[in-house]
């Protein structure tokens, strides 16, 4: 039998994007188109003129879109399949429904790259949101579009079993390039903290320490900066953690947190997003004030809470979860409506 033909749109080929790709590419024949971000609207203007072509060639031998994230890559897409009566299928990582003009960051922040957003999330089939602080967002913007909680999952593997060891160390990780990803993911807070905690380690993955060095000055002896990281060797940075600490200001679902649990990390969060519902009761969801998040770690864990942590992951965010529900949603978009 045949496999149905799905188009598969992104930008940047994430962790999460690949799982996705994976995913589909088990139950059907996927091709995959990269849209790559440019800056200026002329090369904007020539990126959407190629994929134009790209969907006039094969918008015929498809039966739906798949797209990773609204915003400019995702229009023509979703205009072709209300055009030719195929399926399309929009996922909402969170960036598309955010507007934080302090930092500057959000689609939103602009209106004419808000107008493809909105747009977007208004004419696709369904749009697949990856956790309910997104799905209320989008339920706002675009109410009478579908919408169906598709949320994140985890794409590392851990055998961990029983009683962690675990030494004094608190793990961040993340792309962290520029200014505005430095106070976006909480990092200013995160060095507040290892200041002040000198019994434990302050480790940091993902930083680009000579593009931010200005910000990167007198920094305390208990904290190691790492650059960027190949996604399969992220496991032996959370083994040797007892805590992982997210301290962003946005975050809509939070890979890394979920990885870090996985591998028995305690999650310390900020109250900001989807992290408050991916973490659950199984770690520590906190306002930003460096002594709660102290009094915190020096408390200690106990092997119960990593197991309770790894277990969530398990139960609540597994690939096996995703695809489940993946599957469905594209092989039955009517009954994806949530009120």
């Amino acid at each position: 039998m045949n496999k149905k033909t799905v188009l598969f749109f992104y930008t940047t080929y994430t962790s999460f994007v690949r799982t996705d790709f994976e995913i589909l590419e088990e139950e059907f024949h996927v091709k995959k188109y990269q849209f790559k971000p440019m800056k200026g609207l002329a090369s904007t203007g020539i990126e959407m003129l190629k994929q134009f072509f790209f969907l006039l060639v094969n918008i015929w031998k498809c039966e739906s879109v798949f797209i990773w994230f609204a915003d400019y890559h995702s229009f023509l897409p979703i205009v072709f399949a209300r055009m030719f009566d195929k399926k399309s299928f929009l996922v909402i990582g969170g960036y598309e429904v955010c507007r934080m003009r302090s930092l500057g960051y959000g689609a939103l922040c602009s209106k004419f790259r808000g107008y493809f957003c909105i747009r977007s999330m208004k004419w696709c089939s369904v749009n697949l949101t990856v956790s309910s602080q997104v799905d209320r967002k989008v339920k706002f913007i675009a109410k009478k579009a579908k919408r169906s909680l598709v949320p994140n999952c985890v794409n590392l593997s851990s055998s961990m079993g029983g009683e962690l060891s675990k030494a004094n160390i608190a793990l961040t990780v993340g792309v962290i390039e520029n200014q505005r990803s430095f106070y976006l993911k909480g990092i200013d807070t995160f060095l507040e903290v290892a200041r002040a905690m000198p019994s434990f380690l302050f480790v940091v993955v993902g930083i680009d320490k000579e593009k931010l060095s200005e910000l990167l000055t007198n920094l305390p002896e208990n904290l190691i900066l790492h650059g960027k990281r190949p996604h399969e060797e992220l496991s032996l940075y959370y083994a040797g953690a007892k805590y992982y600490l997210q301290l962003s200001r946005s975050e809509s679902f939070g890979v890394a947190i979920a990885e870090s649990m996985l591998h028995g990390c305690v999650p310390i969060v900020t109250n900001e997003g989807g992290m408050p519902e991916l973490v659950g009761k199984a770690g520590f969801v906190v306002k930003r004030k460096v002594d709660e998040i102290v009094q915190i770690l020096a408390q200690g864990t106990v092997p119960e809470q990593q197991l309770m942590a790894k277990e969530r992951i398990h139960k609540q965010f597994s690939r096996q979860k995703r695809k489940a529900r993946l599957i469905d949603v594209l092989t039955n978009p009517k009954s994806t409506n949530i009120p």
